[in-house]
Protein backbone atom coordinates (compact mmCIF):
# COMPACT_ATOMS: atom_id res chain seq x y z
CA UNK A 1 0.00 0.00 0.00
CA UNK A 2 1.28 3.55 -0.72
CA UNK A 3 3.11 5.05 2.23
CA UNK A 4 3.28 1.79 4.21
CA UNK A 5 7.01 1.31 3.71
CA UNK A 6 7.62 -0.34 7.07
CA UNK A 7 4.81 -2.83 6.48
CA UNK A 8 6.19 -3.57 3.03
CA UNK A 9 9.63 -4.25 4.49
CA UNK A 10 8.26 -6.46 7.28
CA UNK A 11 6.09 -8.57 5.00
CA UNK A 12 8.93 -8.94 2.47
CA UNK A 13 11.11 -10.32 5.26
CA UNK A 14 8.36 -12.70 6.36
CA UNK A 15 7.95 -13.90 2.78
CA UNK A 16 11.65 -14.62 2.51
CA UNK A 17 11.72 -16.43 5.87
CA UNK A 18 8.62 -18.53 5.23
CA UNK A 19 9.79 -19.37 1.75
CA UNK A 20 13.16 -20.55 2.99
CA UNK A 21 11.47 -22.65 5.69
CA UNK A 22 9.23 -24.34 3.12
CA UNK A 23 12.10 -25.07 0.73
CA UNK A 24 14.29 -26.43 3.52
CA UNK A 25 11.54 -28.45 5.21
CA UNK A 26 9.19 -29.75 2.54
CA UNK A 27 11.37 -30.12 -0.59
CA UNK A 28 14.20 -32.58 -1.14
CA UNK A 29 17.16 -32.22 -3.50
CA UNK A 30 15.04 -33.29 -6.48
CA UNK A 31 12.28 -30.80 -5.73
CA UNK A 32 9.91 -33.52 -4.53
CA UNK A 33 7.57 -32.77 -1.64
CA UNK A 34 8.23 -34.52 1.68
CA UNK A 35 6.37 -34.82 4.99
CA UNK A 36 7.60 -32.89 8.02
CA UNK A 37 7.07 -33.92 11.64
CA UNK A 38 3.69 -32.15 11.66
CA UNK A 39 0.62 -34.41 11.74
CA UNK A 40 -2.88 -33.05 11.36
CA UNK A 41 -4.29 -36.31 12.68
CA UNK A 42 -2.57 -38.34 15.39
CA UNK A 43 -3.30 -41.62 13.60
CA UNK A 44 -1.52 -40.52 10.42
CA UNK A 45 1.03 -43.16 9.39
CA UNK A 46 3.59 -40.97 7.64
CA UNK A 47 6.98 -40.16 9.10
CA UNK A 48 9.19 -37.08 8.61
CA UNK A 49 10.86 -37.33 5.22
CA UNK A 50 8.25 -39.63 3.69
CA UNK A 51 7.32 -38.77 0.12
CA UNK A 52 4.17 -36.68 -0.49
CA UNK A 53 4.45 -36.24 -4.28
CA UNK A 54 0.80 -35.35 -4.96
CA UNK A 55 -0.55 -32.88 -7.48
CA UNK A 56 -1.75 -30.32 -4.92
CA UNK A 57 1.52 -30.49 -2.97
CA UNK A 58 3.21 -28.99 -6.05
CA UNK A 59 0.37 -26.81 -7.32
CA UNK A 60 -0.01 -24.54 -4.30
CA UNK A 61 3.70 -23.72 -3.80
CA UNK A 62 4.03 -22.91 -7.51
CA UNK A 63 1.05 -20.53 -7.73
CA UNK A 64 2.07 -18.85 -4.48
CA UNK A 65 5.65 -18.34 -5.69
CA UNK A 66 7.24 -20.30 -2.83
CA UNK A 67 9.86 -22.53 -4.53
CA UNK A 68 13.30 -20.91 -4.74
CA UNK A 69 14.83 -20.16 -8.13
CA UNK A 70 16.92 -23.29 -7.64
CA UNK A 71 13.84 -25.46 -7.01
CA UNK A 72 11.15 -23.92 -9.21
CA UNK A 73 11.84 -25.84 -12.44
CA UNK A 74 12.21 -29.11 -10.53
CA UNK A 75 8.91 -28.59 -8.67
CA UNK A 76 7.17 -27.79 -11.97
CA UNK A 77 8.60 -30.92 -13.59
CA UNK A 78 7.42 -33.00 -10.64
CA UNK A 79 3.92 -31.55 -10.96
CA UNK A 80 3.85 -32.42 -14.66
CA UNK A 81 4.98 -35.96 -13.78
CA UNK A 82 2.07 -36.41 -11.35
CA UNK A 83 -0.30 -35.45 -14.18
CA UNK A 84 1.18 -37.58 -16.95
CA UNK A 85 1.60 -40.78 -14.90
CA UNK A 86 -0.96 -43.24 -13.55
CA UNK A 87 -2.08 -42.62 -9.96
CA UNK A 88 -3.90 -44.52 -7.23
CA UNK A 89 -7.26 -43.14 -6.06
CA UNK A 90 -8.43 -43.18 -2.43
CA UNK A 91 -10.46 -46.33 -3.13
CA UNK A 92 -7.38 -48.14 -4.43
CA UNK A 93 -8.22 -48.03 -8.14
CA UNK A 94 -5.53 -47.05 -10.64
CA UNK A 95 -6.39 -43.91 -12.60
CA UNK A 96 -5.14 -43.25 -16.14
CA UNK A 97 -2.61 -40.55 -17.06
CA UNK A 98 -3.97 -36.99 -17.14
CA UNK A 99 -6.41 -37.65 -14.31
CA UNK A 100 -7.53 -34.93 -11.90
CA UNK A 101 -6.23 -35.99 -8.47
CA UNK A 102 -6.93 -32.74 -6.63
CA UNK A 103 -9.53 -31.61 -4.10
CA UNK A 104 -11.27 -28.25 -3.79
CA UNK A 105 -8.15 -26.15 -3.26
CA UNK A 106 -5.82 -27.83 -5.73
CA UNK A 107 -8.44 -27.97 -8.49
CA UNK A 108 -8.73 -24.19 -8.56
CA UNK A 109 -5.03 -23.74 -9.38
CA UNK A 110 -3.69 -26.84 -11.14
CA UNK A 111 -4.24 -25.63 -14.71
CA UNK A 112 -2.66 -22.24 -14.00
CA UNK A 113 0.31 -23.89 -12.30
CA UNK A 114 0.87 -26.11 -15.35
CA UNK A 115 0.50 -23.29 -17.90
CA UNK A 116 2.61 -20.77 -16.02
CA UNK A 117 5.43 -23.30 -15.62
CA UNK A 118 5.54 -24.16 -19.34
CA UNK A 119 3.41 -27.31 -19.33
CA UNK A 120 0.50 -26.02 -21.41
CA UNK A 121 0.18 -29.39 -23.15
CA UNK A 122 -0.45 -31.14 -19.82
CA UNK A 123 -3.06 -28.52 -18.89
CA UNK A 124 -4.99 -29.20 -22.10
CA UNK A 125 -4.70 -32.98 -21.75
CA UNK A 126 -6.10 -32.62 -18.24
CA UNK A 127 -8.96 -30.45 -19.51
CA UNK A 128 -9.95 -32.85 -22.30
CA UNK A 129 -9.69 -36.13 -20.35
CA UNK A 130 -13.01 -38.02 -20.31
CA UNK A 131 -12.10 -40.97 -18.07
CA UNK A 132 -12.63 -40.86 -14.31
CA UNK A 133 -11.51 -38.74 -12.53
CA UNK A 134 -11.74 -35.74 -14.86
CA UNK A 135 -13.80 -32.65 -15.58
CA UNK A 136 -15.48 -34.21 -18.60
CA UNK A 137 -16.28 -37.56 -16.98
CA UNK A 138 -19.50 -36.19 -15.42
CA UNK A 139 -20.47 -34.79 -18.83
CA UNK A 140 -20.09 -38.30 -20.26
CA UNK A 141 -22.47 -39.44 -17.49
CA UNK A 142 -25.11 -36.87 -18.47
CA UNK A 143 -24.14 -33.86 -16.31
CA UNK A 144 -25.49 -30.46 -17.34
CA UNK A 145 -24.26 -28.71 -14.17
CA UNK A 146 -21.04 -28.84 -12.14
CA UNK A 147 -21.25 -31.62 -9.55
CA UNK A 148 -19.69 -31.90 -6.10
CA UNK A 149 -18.19 -35.26 -7.00
CA UNK A 150 -16.78 -36.33 -10.34
CA UNK A 151 -18.78 -39.55 -9.95
CA UNK A 152 -21.90 -38.13 -8.29
CA UNK A 153 -23.87 -40.31 -10.69
CA UNK A 154 -22.71 -42.86 -13.26
CA UNK A 155 -24.49 -44.96 -15.85
CA UNK A 156 -23.13 -48.15 -14.28
CA UNK A 157 -23.37 -47.46 -10.52
CA UNK A 158 -26.11 -44.86 -10.25
CA UNK A 159 -25.52 -42.71 -7.17
CA UNK A 160 -22.99 -45.26 -5.88
CA UNK A 161 -23.68 -44.60 -2.21
CA UNK A 162 -22.92 -40.88 -2.50
CA UNK A 163 -26.35 -39.75 -1.29
CA UNK A 164 -25.14 -38.33 2.05
CA UNK A 165 -23.01 -35.57 0.45
CA UNK A 166 -23.69 -35.19 -3.23
CA UNK A 167 -24.57 -31.74 -4.54
CA UNK A 168 -25.41 -31.43 -8.23
CA UNK A 169 -24.79 -27.67 -8.25
CA UNK A 170 -21.34 -27.18 -6.78
CA UNK A 171 -18.85 -24.67 -8.14
CA UNK A 172 -15.51 -26.07 -6.91
CA UNK A 173 -14.72 -28.24 -9.94
CA UNK A 174 -15.95 -25.42 -12.19
CA UNK A 175 -12.86 -23.41 -11.28
CA UNK A 176 -11.26 -24.60 -14.53
CA UNK A 177 -13.46 -22.00 -16.25
CA UNK A 178 -11.18 -19.26 -14.90
CA UNK A 179 -8.20 -20.89 -16.64
CA UNK A 180 -10.16 -21.13 -19.90
CA UNK A 181 -10.66 -17.36 -19.79
CA UNK A 182 -7.25 -16.28 -18.52
CA UNK A 183 -5.05 -18.78 -20.36
CA UNK A 184 -6.82 -20.45 -23.28
CA UNK A 185 -8.53 -17.21 -24.39
CA UNK A 186 -5.81 -15.18 -22.65
CA UNK A 187 -8.05 -12.41 -21.25
CA UNK A 188 -6.18 -11.11 -18.22
CA UNK A 189 -6.39 -7.92 -16.17
CA UNK A 190 -3.43 -5.58 -16.01
CA UNK A 191 -2.51 -5.35 -12.33
CA UNK A 192 -1.35 -1.75 -12.75
CA UNK A 193 -4.66 -0.59 -14.27
CA UNK A 194 -7.93 -1.52 -12.52
CA UNK A 195 -11.26 -2.52 -14.07
CA UNK A 196 -9.84 -3.54 -17.48
CA UNK A 197 -9.12 0.03 -18.55
CA UNK A 198 -5.98 -1.60 -19.89
CA UNK A 199 -5.68 -5.39 -20.04
CA UNK A 200 -3.67 -8.25 -21.53
CA UNK A 201 -4.60 -10.62 -24.34
CA UNK A 202 -2.29 -13.62 -24.05
CA UNK A 203 -3.99 -16.65 -25.65
CA UNK A 204 -2.51 -20.15 -25.39
CA UNK A 205 -3.76 -22.39 -28.24
CA UNK A 206 -3.75 -26.12 -27.55
CA UNK A 207 -0.28 -27.46 -28.49
CA UNK A 208 -1.58 -31.05 -28.50
CA UNK A 209 -3.91 -30.32 -31.43
CA UNK A 210 -6.90 -31.95 -29.72
CA UNK A 211 -8.67 -28.58 -29.44
CA UNK A 212 -8.62 -26.71 -32.75
CA UNK A 213 -10.32 -23.46 -31.70
CA UNK A 214 -11.57 -21.41 -28.78
CA UNK A 215 -13.81 -18.34 -28.73
CA UNK A 216 -15.23 -16.28 -25.88
CA UNK A 217 -15.76 -12.88 -24.31
CA UNK A 218 -15.76 -10.98 -21.05
CA UNK A 219 -18.19 -8.12 -20.42
CA UNK A 220 -16.10 -5.49 -18.64
CA UNK A 221 -17.45 -2.18 -17.36
CA UNK A 222 -16.00 -0.57 -20.52
CA UNK A 223 -17.63 -3.03 -22.90
CA UNK A 224 -17.17 -6.50 -24.31
CA UNK A 225 -13.65 -7.92 -24.62
CA UNK A 226 -13.49 -10.70 -27.22
CA UNK A 227 -10.77 -13.24 -27.89
CA UNK A 228 -10.61 -16.19 -30.26
CA UNK A 229 -8.05 -18.46 -31.86
CA UNK A 230 -8.28 -21.14 -34.53
CA UNK A 231 -5.69 -23.61 -35.75
CA UNK A 232 -5.63 -25.16 -39.23
CA UNK A 233 -3.09 -26.44 -41.76
CA UNK A 234 -2.04 -22.89 -42.64
CA UNK A 235 -1.25 -21.87 -39.07
CA UNK A 236 -3.05 -20.11 -36.23
CA UNK A 237 -5.42 -17.14 -36.52
CA UNK A 238 -6.21 -14.83 -33.60
CA UNK A 239 -9.20 -12.48 -33.40
CA UNK A 240 -9.54 -9.76 -30.77
CA UNK A 241 -12.01 -7.01 -29.93
CA UNK A 242 -10.88 -4.18 -27.65
CA UNK A 243 -13.68 -1.91 -26.30
CA UNK A 244 -13.77 1.86 -26.78
CA UNK A 245 -11.70 3.91 -24.33
CA UNK A 246 -9.47 0.95 -23.43
CA UNK A 247 -6.17 -0.48 -24.61
CA UNK A 248 -4.49 -3.87 -24.44
CA UNK A 249 -1.12 -5.59 -24.59
CA UNK A 250 -1.24 -8.56 -26.97
CA UNK A 251 1.10 -11.56 -26.74
CA UNK A 252 1.36 -13.89 -29.75
CA UNK A 253 3.54 -17.01 -29.81
CA UNK A 254 6.03 -16.50 -32.63
CA UNK A 255 9.71 -16.98 -33.45
CA UNK A 256 10.01 -13.33 -34.56
CA UNK A 257 7.99 -10.22 -35.34
CA UNK A 258 8.04 -11.13 -39.03
CA UNK A 259 6.05 -14.30 -38.32
CA UNK A 260 3.00 -12.30 -37.16
CA UNK A 261 0.73 -11.08 -39.96
CA UNK A 262 -1.84 -8.39 -39.27
CA UNK A 263 -5.19 -7.75 -40.98
CA UNK A 264 -7.67 -5.05 -39.95
CA UNK A 265 -11.04 -6.29 -38.71
CA UNK A 266 -14.47 -5.44 -40.10
CA UNK A 267 -14.73 -2.49 -37.72
CA UNK A 268 -12.13 0.25 -38.03
CA UNK A 269 -9.06 -0.92 -36.19
CA UNK A 270 -7.11 1.26 -33.84
CA UNK A 271 -3.38 1.68 -33.59
CA UNK A 272 -1.17 -1.41 -33.25
CA UNK A 273 2.49 -1.16 -32.31
CA UNK A 274 5.13 -3.85 -31.96
CA UNK A 275 6.88 -3.54 -28.60
CA UNK A 276 9.31 -6.43 -28.16
CA UNK A 277 9.93 -10.16 -28.20
CA UNK A 278 9.43 -11.77 -24.76
CA UNK A 279 9.77 -15.45 -23.86
CA UNK A 280 8.95 -16.68 -27.35
CA UNK A 281 6.06 -14.24 -27.87
CA UNK A 282 5.73 -11.12 -30.02
CA UNK A 283 4.27 -8.34 -27.86
CA UNK A 284 2.06 -5.57 -29.28
CA UNK A 285 0.26 -2.54 -27.88
CA UNK A 286 -3.23 -2.02 -29.34
CA UNK A 287 -5.94 0.59 -28.97
CA UNK A 288 -9.70 0.01 -29.20
CA UNK A 289 -10.90 -1.82 -32.29
CA UNK A 290 -11.06 -5.26 -33.88
CA UNK A 291 -7.90 -7.13 -34.84
CA UNK A 292 -6.98 -10.25 -36.78
CA UNK A 293 -3.47 -11.66 -36.52
CA UNK A 294 -2.04 -14.93 -37.79
CA UNK A 295 1.12 -17.00 -37.57
CA UNK A 296 2.37 -19.85 -39.75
Amino acid sequence: MPGKNEDEKRFAQLLEQRGKFFNDTYLDGEGKTRHSSFKQFAQAAHKPGDLVDTQTSYVLPLVLGIPSNHNKAKVAANLAATVTRTNKADNGTITPPHSLMTGFIGTAWISKALSDSGHVDAAYRLLLQTNYPSWLYPVEQGATTVWERLNSYTHTDGFGGNNSMNSFNHYAFGAVGAWMYSHSLGIERDEETPAFKRFRLKPEPDPTGKLSYAKGYYDSMYGRIESAWKKNAAGTTYEFSVPANTSATVYIAAASRKDVRYRAGKRKAGHIEFLRMENGKAVFAVESGKYSLSTP
